[in-house]
């Protein structure tokens, strides 16, 4: 079994050449200093040897080589503690004199001692009576104080050393971990791009690292840059085949599938309000304005729409013609929708004041109620007949259907109870669908919210519970209480649960979310998030991504292809698919213009490096379609 060697990383490299040099230097120093002290004190020693055996040699001859005196010069030499030893040689052994002093090296380390010996050379001087030689005096050093000092010196020379090495560590330290910072920045910009997420930095000081980054950061720039290019031919591709060409509304044929895919019998019950809107005059408001302010009047009313649409899932401002809009309404109830209806009537005169229109008057508003099951020509004809009775008065008025009461309006309930109930009591569940890949192996398994019927309340669907629940601000609730019951009773394997944007910006949001998984760390989750209203909370959605993505779990966002630009970012939350809305893929396989917008959403997909999922293809035809064109993933009737 071959053996598994740990690679050191460069700046562990960095750390160890440092430590190395530091040592080195240190080491080097010491050693030179040590070695230079021992040669200037031995040469010290040698000569204060000479130089007291000369002076000795000297008086004693003075004394004609006097015994006596010879013993009391001597002796008061030695007695000064130098000397090791001194000696009278080569007279008769009587008149010898011999002083030794053998202590006086315990101050310091023996192994010192070994370590750096002094050998310093003794001092002879011949001594003379009269003509005739008297024999020699010898003088050798005491090495103690000499040791004394040395080992002084080393210890202080050690002491800097060390002080001017931790300096250089020190500055060291600095220095590694600005590069290190450098590195893991670039570290990360790899590991972005890897992820499909054109991360840029800035250029660091150094220049190998300098020229890494420059390359990064323009091929960053040429992706980014063909991204955008794609977004915007997906964009133009989307408002060909989905929008009117003048207000960039979505135009009648997708206003006609949202209609039927949201009212589908078959489907979760579902119910709202429909405002039909006439711009009253058309042709000779533009014969008095022009065509130009005619048409930024028409631009103006058509964002004024899309803004009601932005905050409620599943609303949709459409042009139907002309001069007629249309606002779909799906869980407004009656009084909220006469509200919204006030509110538009108010708006109009403003157009008068910034000069888009010649009078405050704009132009009528019939409303009516539609739920499950009903057809789009019923439903057009009583709104239709509203707002016939509305133009027979003032203009900016409206009319509600007088047939539009229903038994089972959803303002009839207390809602706040029923959902903060529906939290406690297991009343919730999920309906789950398999995704499968083209080949019908299942991928996942979605869990869609539902409250089946109990008593007096009818059955809701997840389009109900999440609009009064994002209206009441409990929101989040509902969302943990939905991965709460995927965890518990989800079948095996992979799960996706929807969640709401708006949920993200409640600060206990999150911590339930990660406590949860924590709870059930065997679970994997793709949490999917529609497209409204992900702007506003596209921190969070960062943030939220970031924590949910270590542990495996993975992150999407449900789009309708209205937003091209969302989708363009989301590769910045590192993803791993987008859902594509059953009103971007209904009728595919004969619609060449929702074909040439799918393909353009596929390489911008595959430049992310992300998967695309069909969501609800209920026509075998179009799963076909799908399947050729290399959509990933598909879920709905024909598929299952």
């Amino acid at each position: 079994m071959p053996v598994m060697t740990r690679k050191l990383s460069l700046v562990q490299r960095l750390w160890l050449l440092l430590l190395l040099l530091v040592t080195l230097s240190i080491g080097g120093a010491l050693i030179a200093n040590l070695l230079n002290a021992r040669n200037y004190l031995e040469q010290q020693l040698s000569a204060q040897s000479a130089d007291t055996a000369n002076a000795l040699a000297l008086m004693v001859t003075q004394y004609k080589a006097d015994p006596v005196m010879a013993q009391t010069l001597l002796s008061a030499a030695f007695e000064q503690g130098h000397f090791a030893e001194i000696r009278w040689e080569g007279v008769p052994g009587d008149a010898a004199i011999h002083l030794r002093n053998s202590n006086g090296l315990e101050d310091t380390p023996a192994w010192f001692h070994r370590l750096l010996p002094l050998r310093p050379q003794s001092g002879q001087a011949q001594v003379s009576n009269g003509w005739l030689q008297a024999g020699r005096i010898v003088v050798v050093a005491h090495l103690g104080y000499a040791y004394n000092s040395l080992w002084l010196g080393a210890l202080q020379t050690v002491f800097w050393l060390v002080v001017i090495g931790l300096a250089a560590g020190l500055l060291g330290f600095f220095d590694i971990r600005s590069l290190r910072k450098q590195l893991h920045a670039v570290v990360e910009q790899a590991h972005a791009i890897s992820e499909q997420r054109f991360m840029r930095i800035p250029v660091p000081g150094i220049p190998e690292l300098a020229e890494v980054v420059g390359a990064m950061n323009n091929m960053v720039e040429r992706l980014q840059n063909y991204l955008l290019g794609l977004r915007d031919e997906v964009d133009r591709l989307r408002r060909a085949a989905l929008t009117d060409s003048s207000t960039g509304l979505p135009n009648r044929e997708a206003f006609e599938q949202r209609f039927a895919s949201l009212l589908d019998p078959q489907a979760d019950p579902a119910s709202g309000h429909l405002l039909l809107i006439r711009i009253a005059g058309l042709a000779e408001l533009n014969q008095r304005l022009g065509g130009r302010r005619t048409d930024a009047l028409l631009k103006r009313v058509a964002d004024d729409l899309s803004t009601q649409c932005q905050h409620h899932r599943g609303w949709m401002a459409t042009r139907l013609r002309g001069a007629d809009f249309a606002l779909f309404c799906p869980e407004l109830a009656a009084a909220q929708a006469c509200q919204l209806a006030d509110e538009l009537c108010l708006l109009w005169p403003v157009y008068w004041t910034m000069e888009l229109s010649d009078q405050p008057g704009l132009g009528h508003i019939g409303l009516t109620h539609f739920q499950s099951g009903d057809k789009l020509g019923e439903v057009l004809t009583r709104a239709s007949h509203s707002l016939t009775v509305a133009e027979a008065q003032p203009l900016n008025s409206w009319k509600l259907d007088d047939g539009a009461d229903n038994p089972q309006q959803t303002s009839d309930y207390d809602w706040k109870q029923l959902l903060e109930t529906a939290c406690q009591d297991d009343s919730l569940q999920l309906r789950w669908y398999p995704v499968c890949d083209p080949d019908k192996t299942v991928l996942w398994h979605e869990g869609m919210l539902f409250r089946p019927a109990s008593g007096q309340l009818p059955a809701m669907g997840a389009l109900r519970l999440v609009s009064q629940a994002t209206r009441l601000g409990l929101i989040h609730r509902l969302d943990i209480n939905t991965l709460a019951l995927a965890l518990q009773q989800g079948p095996q394997g992979v799960l996706a649960v929807n969640m709401s944007p708006a949920s993200l910006h409640h600060p206990e949001f999150l911590p339930a979310i990660l406590h949860l998984l924590q709870q059930h760390p065997q679970r994997q989750i793709n949490f999917e998030f529609h497209e409204t209203g992900l702007d506003e909370h596209w921190e969070h959605f960062i943030t939220f991504s970031r924590a949910i993505r270590p542990a495996g779990h993975q992150l999407a966002v449900e789009i309708q292809g209205h937003n091209m630009a969302l989708v363009a970012r989301t590769h910045e939350a590192s993803i791993s698919y987008l859902v594509l809305d059953n009103t971007l893929t209904q009728g595919i396989h004969s619609d060449e213009g929702r074909a040439a917008l799918l393909r353009g959403l596929l390489r911008m997909a595959s430049l992310m490096g992300v998967r695309l999922e069909a969501k609800g293809v209920n026509d075998a035809a179009d799963a076909t379609a799908l399947i050729e064109m290399g959509v990933h993933c598909l879920t709905g009737p024909a598929i299952s």
